[in-house]
């Protein structure tokens, strides 16, 4: 029995949305830059459709593909970007969780209520795609493109 329910809920919902508290708001886009054709870009926005808020960081997420792979990426809780309030070099040890979610490393969803996120990776020779966000507590699938 627990080995079923590991199956469906590493495999996400059968309804494109994935399993777990987030759901996409609508489905992500992914795209190309022109100029990097290996490279990916989705952008969306996550809504919390649980009791509870949901609080994630940046390395909670990892992108993996259909053998749950992790796949090199970059993440962040915005839709553009946003200056810090201090030097890359001379940035405190222990930043404020204003400024953590200010700069899209850290999101705290409210029950229904929505984060922006993006994610960004480069696809290599002979890699598969990845298929799904795994924020620990759920998954969400990655469309094809």
């Amino acid at each position: 029995m627990a080995a079923m329910l590991l199956g469906v809920v590493g495999c996400g919902g059968g309804d494109g949305q994935g399993a777990g508290p987030l759901k996409w708001q609508r489905t992500p886009r992914v795209f190309a830059p022109k100029t990097l054709p290996n490279d990916r870009v989705l952008s969306g926005r996550i809504r919390n459709d649980s009791l509870r808020r949901v609080d994630l960081a940046v390395q909670d997420i990892k992108l993996v593909d259909a053998r749950g792979r992790r796949v090199a990426a970059s993440v962040t809780f915005l839709a553009g970007f946003v200056h810090g309030l201090y030097p890359p070099t001379r940035e405190p040890a222990k930043l404020p969780d204003s400024e953590l979610l200010r700069t899209g490393r850290i999101a705290r969803i409210l029950p229904g209520k929505q984060a922006p996120i993006t994610v960004a990776w480069r696809t290599r020779a002979g890699q598969e795609r990845p298929t799904r966000l795994d924020y620990g507590r759920g998954v969400l699938p990655v469309p094809a493109r």
